[in-house]
């Protein structure tokens, strides 16, 4: 799952003899962007280029890579885009019938995936080399695998989930695909999915008279539409899946919604069923239903989600899964001072939110430090996701930009491949076994305050930056001696640059203040009517010294509120710690 914003520019074609001449004007491409800037957050910076990175190979499987044209440095020349399969490796693996071909979705993520990993490394043209692998229906997942294995990739990176097929403990048909990649010594790199907040996990307590599912976790499960034409899914799944595809099971149930009136709106009735010659229509061997609805904005009451059975093989050992997936991205909770789901799911359990195959112990998954960063423990108790990386943004070329565990885990590949290009042999269990960064390290002197707090002291500045911004801030937080700092997602030399006059090299790190011109009463708040901005080089050696604001500028320190670029929003650090990439002399032992 990716939560992204788009947007549009427009393009013009260059040397238009040549463009008539081949049929079709010439355009850009969209390329991943600020990519010296990821490189250094990331800590990589401190790694030369090796040619043992242009020999690694590395499987991007994914649904879609639309917009992939070869030769474009969207990606490096050798890139290939894989979208059937050789008929020859269907038949001597038995993949189905080699005649069957089901093309990739009209999507982008599968592309801009494999260019965020291109871009963390280098985005040197001679590599790595990528194979764009089609994954679209459980066929293709099997023959791209299948083909990652007999090209000997080094490398899988699958940015994607399915809230289905598996038993909650890394089980299941589709994790024992997985596993022949793992078995063959592939690092299989999945993204832990944007699933927090959004999973209701629970055993069954008993069945009412109505053959209604009574849960031990929940009386009821509620949802609260905060929009109008509020599209989303929902997907229950119960531990009833059997190891292969076809294996069936007796166990049956039925979803169902009801809206504020108490009438039902939505339904999912198909029949669970053992293995056999042939489906009948409305059957289907998956312990699995799915319903998508258009909601509306609650007004009166709740959306109520109601679970029925069709046969009693229940007890209380039974687990059931529902996951509410929103097609709208987050919006901002004035009231809450954060930000909240299109469709929330009210009655949604803590923890226990990773899908499949990232819930596989053989593969590292990967998070990022928001909320919506699907958590463990997986049912048998493993922590996932071992990865957490604390920026997950990419901006491209084309105003398209997306945060999430998708990118994290795209991220982390291009880490890994560096790391690899040091150390060809690390395995699964020493990338995740590196120390990680604690919260001293993540600015952890900084108290957390709510907005209002903000708004209360400077006002004006608060409202100046969500103008500029077109959204709120996503983090406040104080200093001990009073100052304010406000985290946002985009870059301050971006956003302010109209405003801050910059006369450092690009290359330094630098802190940006605001505050009115004409300084701050404590009594009256601010005394000037225009809003002035102020940098700060940040000293990089134990002796340099880089005076701040109020040190030059005068008037009280209080009265500059520091902007800060931050790639999290969550409320702790993670027991598993937050990723930090080590020295590149610490691979040599490797």
């Amino acid at each position: 799952m990716v939560r992204e914003t788009k947007s549009t520019h427009g393009m013009f074609a260059l040397v238009l003899c040549v463009a008539l001449s081949v049929g079709s004007p010439l355009r850009a491409v969209s390329v991943l962007e600020n990519i010296e800037d990821l490189r250094k957050f990331f800590g990589l910076t401190s790694f030369q280029y090796r040619p043992e990175l242009a020999k690694l190979k590395i499987a991007v499987i994914d649904n879609g890579f639309e917009g992939f044209e070869s030769g474009k440095k969207q990606l490096p020349e050798s890139a290939e885009l894989i979208s059937a399969y050789p008929k020859e490796m269907v038949t001597q693996f038995n993949l189905g019938d080699p005649d069957y071909v089901q093309a990739p979705l009209p999507t982008e993520h599968g592309k801009m995936m494999a260019q965020i990993v291109w871009g963390i490394t280098g985005a040197n043209p001679q590599g790595p080399k990528f194979y764009l692998l089609n994954a679209n229906g459980i066929t293709n997942f099997r023959r791209a695998v299948r083909f990652a294995i007999e090209q000997k990739v080094d490398l899988i990176l699958y940015s994607q989930n399915r809230e289905c097929c598996g038993n909650f403990d890394g089980g299941g048909f589709i994790n024992a695909i997985v596993n022949q990649a793992t078995q063959s010594g592939i690092v299989w790199i999945n993204a832990a999915g944007n699933y927090g907040g959004h999973v209701f996990n629970s055993a069954i307590q008993s069945m009412g008279s109505d053959n209604r599912v009574v849960f031990v976790k929940a009386n009821e499960l509620r949802l609260r539409s905060r929009l109008d034409e509020n599209k989303a899914q929902i997907i229950m799944a119960w531990g009833a899946n059997g190891p292969e595809e076809d294996s069936g099971t007796d166990q049956d149930l039925d979803l169902y919604v009801y809206d504020e009136n108490n009438t039902q709106v939505a339904k999912s009735e198909l029949k669970q069923v053992m293995k056999k010659d042939s489906l009948a229509e409305g059957e289907t061997y998956l312990a699995r239903e799915r319903i998508s609805y258009d909601f509306s904005k609650n007004r009166n009451g709740y959306y109520r989600i109601v679970v029925k059975s069709k046969n009693k093989h229940w007890n209380r050992n039974n687990q059931v899964r529902i996951v509410v997936i929103p097609e709208r991205p987050p919006i901002q909770d004035n009231e809450k001072q954060k930000m909240v789901d299109a469709i929330e799911f009210l009655d949604a359990t803590k923890g226990g939110e990773i899908m499949v195959p990232a819930d596989n112990p053989n593969v590292i998954t990967v998070g990022d430090m928001s909320p919506f960063s699907a958590q463990g423990p997986t049912s048998d108790g493993r922590v996932k996701p071992e990865i957490i990386l604390e920026n997950s943004i990419a901006s491209f070329s084309n105003g398209q930009s997306s945060s999430g565990t998708s990118n994290a885990a795209a991220y982390f590949t291009g880490i890994a491949a560096i790391l690899k290009s040091y150390a060809p042999h690390l395995t699964r269990e020493q990338l995740i076994g590196f120390p990680k960064k604690r919260p001293s390290a993540l600015g952890a002197s900084i108290r957390r305050v709510p907005f209002t707090e903000v708004v209360s002291q400077h006002s004006i500045i608060f409202n100046s930056i969500e103008q500029m911004l077109d959204e709120s801030p996503i983090l406040a937080g104080r200093y001990s001696d009073g100052r304010y700092v406000l985290g946002i997602r985009k870059s301050p030399a971006e956003t302010l640059q109209g405003l801050c006059e910059i006369n450092y090299s690009s290359q330094e790190p630098l802190e940006f203040y605001l505050r009115w011109a004409g300084g701050y009463d404590r009594n009256r708040g601010p005394r000037g009517t225009t809003l002035q901005c102020y940098t700060r080089r940040i000293p990089t050696q134990e002796n340099d010294s880089s005076p701040f604001p109020w040190e030059q500028q005068g008037g009280e320190r209080t009265s500059y509120v520091e902007v800060r670029q931050v790639f999290f929003s969550g409320t702790s650090i993670p027991s598993q710690g937050v990723w930090q990439t080590p020295n590149p002399e610490s691979l040599y032992r490797f």
